[in-house]
């Protein structure tokens, strides 16, 4: 990978809505599949699924085959080794899940940077990242301008502290996961639920009321432009196994 300018935080920066797409099945051919569509970016999921760091490198390889879209990935936990290793295998932005506090996101940030303001071991010399140490002069003076670094709100509690996590320097985008939210309060899957709705409301105002950038995924019935119009500015729209499921389930009702 040769190191560029973030296409996606430059579009953000300037005000555009942004659609992306999750990549749960840790292939290659489905990714690829994925990158031909258009998507603003995707996002290689190392939460929940099967795929490792190798098969991240295949898929960022396909993403980049396909189009131009953006590489992210959700890490799996708050993890300095996870994290150095994806930013040197060359995804372009972090996802942390559930985060809950300035400390959380700090940690977070603190591990994506150089030194002196952050901890991030030095292997630009011959990393992908730098494509192969041939840009590492370039990746090391950019990088840090050119990561987005992403904390998702999941809970009550997270919900409760955005304002001290948005204060963490470096930190630029706040995500709604509005699964995990209402599964905080008892009440998993229950997003019509008042005290849910309450929930998703005050963690949407407090992000934006905070200066950062609103992103999230969409909940059953809604559409981006819904979410859009309240201000979010990245929306995930669905994901490798949702799309196969639904268009599986489509032709099977056709045929």
């Amino acid at each position: 990978m040769i190191f560029r300018s973030n296409s996606l935080l430059q579009k953000l920066k300037n005000g555009q809505a942004c659609r992306g797409a999750w990549l749960f099945l840790g292939s290659p051919d489905a990714t690829e599949v994925m990158g031909l569509a258009g998507f603003d970016a995707l996002v290689i999921d190392h939460e929940h699924s099967p795929g490792g760091l190798e098969t991240a490198i295949h898929q960022m390889r396909a993403i980049r085959a396909a189009g131009d879209a953006t590489i992210l990935a959700r890490l799996g936990e708050n993890n300095v080794a996870e994290i150095k290793r994806l930013l040197d295998a060359g995804v372009e932005g972090l996802l942390l899940p559930n985060v809950e506090s300035a400390e959380d996101a700090r940690r977070f940030v603190a591990a994506c940077q150089y030194p002196p303001a952050g901890i991030r071991g030095a292997h630009f010399t011959v990393s992908r990242a730098a494509a192969w140490g041939s840009a590492g002069d370039e990746y090391y003076r950019n990088i840090d301008q050119q990561l987005l670094l992403v904390a998702m709100i999941e809970s009550k509690k997270g919900a409760d502290a955005i304002a001290e996590i948005a204060a963490v320097e470096g930190l630029h985008m706040l995500f709604i996961g509005p699964l995990d939210l209402t599964g905080s309060v008892g009440k998993m899957g229950q997003y019509r639920d008042e005290e849910v709705a309450a929930l998703m409301k005050k963690a949407e105002q407090g992000a934006l009321a905070s200066g950062k950038l609103l992103g999230g995924a969409m909940v059953p019935g809604e559409r981006a432009s819904d979410c859009f119009a309240r201000g979010f500015r990245f929306v995930t729209v669905g994901s490798d196994v949702g799309l196969l499921r639904a268009g599986a389930a489509s032709a099977l009702l056709g045929a």
